[in-house]
């Protein structure tokens, strides 16, 4: 049997592709997971530039078409360079479980019935025709389908890598949009929440863009914030979006906490007068807040946070999220419990598609919002004639 998995993902945060290849084996129905090899895939500026021209509403079909095409390629060219880093015959790889890049996320709408929608491209049988590797890909729209958010994913993940029954947990992952998934000791995975909190990175870069005229792309190492001051009424007014305020299950993303809002974030610290580095700094604690408000709304008692993504390497935010969370002890890296943090996401693609090939539904109903479980993700053969895994 082909004992290993690829995962790619690529995040709202839009800087490159993360790819990890994994091997996975199913003992007595819990996935038992190590991590073979991962890299970072960075987009050329040519790249990145072209795909945030398609979160606008300009970008016609024949573009979003061409780049849904050459997004394959760039998503292929990281699983080439993975499997010739590692070392690792295509021929033992199963399947490679691809993301996508989210174009667009509109969950449903609670005031209506109508199903929400996702668009997320790099084509899965380019993928597949590239690499020689069947591809399993648009997680989120079976989810959708059955009336839930799509997102967030990882819950599943979450639970199974990483539930105690000892102590209170909390996975969070601050990518472009910060999620935590609550893992209470004990709990099962039907009772698992789990939810987007807010912005993560994408309100920090997109201020610093704003605020460098582009002359940087994010906040490194939380220099700036680190120069400014919270500007406690701004904090507020912001944390009056109704989003924070809303229970779950729900989702979100660049639609909601964007660039406009970004733009609509500066208009408002120049109405307070307020520094470029104070800016920043009250956007930091707006991310670490309403992370902690999050895990508030659903437990009460210390929890240990356990932090993956880009967002935990700004010392500042992180700084300002252990002063605002209710922790047994200080907050760790995903690291430490054998998941590189860096790669947690791709990881779990990896894990996703192989339980598709498994015939396994990987969505959480309570945390989604869906009716029923089902079998995320769409498959891609790359020869006639292969067979898909399912028992």
């Amino acid at each position: 049997m082909k004992p290993f998995a690829i995962g790619l993902m690529s995040g709202t945060s839009v800087d490159g592709i993360d790819a990890a290849l994994v091997r996975i084996s199913n003992l007595a129905g819990k996935p038992s997971i190590s991590l073979e090899h991962a890299l970072f895939d960075a987009y050329r500026e040519e790249e990145r530039s072209r795909i945030f021209a398609a979160f606008s509403p300009e970008f016609s079909a024949h573009q979003l078409g061409r780049l849904n095409v050459d997004m394959g390629r760039w998503f292929a060219r990281a699983v080439e360079r993975l499997i010739r880093e590692s070392g690792v015959s295509p021929n033992d790889v199963r399947v490679i479980g691809s993301h996508g890049q989210t174009i667009a996320h509109y969950p449903p709408n609670p005031a209506n019935t109508e199903n929400g929608y996702c668009i997320q491209i790099g084509e899965p049988a380019v993928i597949a025709a590239l690499t020689d590797i069947d591809v399993v890909s648009q997680f989120r729209a079976a989810d959708m389908a059955s009336g839930g958010q799509g997102a967030p994913l990882v819950p599943y993940f979450d639970y199974a890598m990483l539930r105690s029954w000892d102590e209170h947990r909390v996975a969070l992952n601050i990518g472009g949009i910060a999620n935590i998934t609550v893992l209470p000791r004990g709990v099962t995975l039907e009772n698992v929440i789990g939810f987007d909190t807010g912005p993560g990175n994408m309100v920090l870069d997109g201020l610093v863009e704003l605020v460098t005229n582009g002359a940087r792309h994010f906040d490194r190492d939380g220099g700036l914030a680190r120069q400014g001051a919270v500007d406690t009424p701004l904090l507020a007014q912001w944390l009056k979006n109704p989003y924070f305020l809303r229970k779950p299950p729900k989702s979100t993303g660049r639609e909601m906490f964007g660039l406009q809002y970004c733009r609509s974030m500066r208009q408002d610290a120049r109405a307070h007068a307020v520094s470029d580095a104070d800016l920043v700094r009250t956007a930091t604690a707006l991310v670490a807040e309403s992370i902690a408000r999050g895990i508030g709304s659903q437990i009460s008692e210390p929890i240990a946070l356990i932090g993956s993504g880009g967002g935990i390497k700004n010392p500042v935010l992180m700084e300002e999220l252990q002063n605002r969370a209710r922790l047994l002890r200080p907050w760790e890296s995903a690291t430490a419990y054998g998941i590189p943090s860096d790669f947690k996401e791709a990881v779990a693609f990896a894990l996703f598609a192989w339980q598709f090939s498994e015939g396994l539904p990987t969505n959480v109903p309570r945390t989604t919002g869906a009716k029923r479980t089902v079998m995320q993700g769409s498959w891609t053969p790359a020869r006639p004639g292969t067979k898909l895994y399912v028992k």
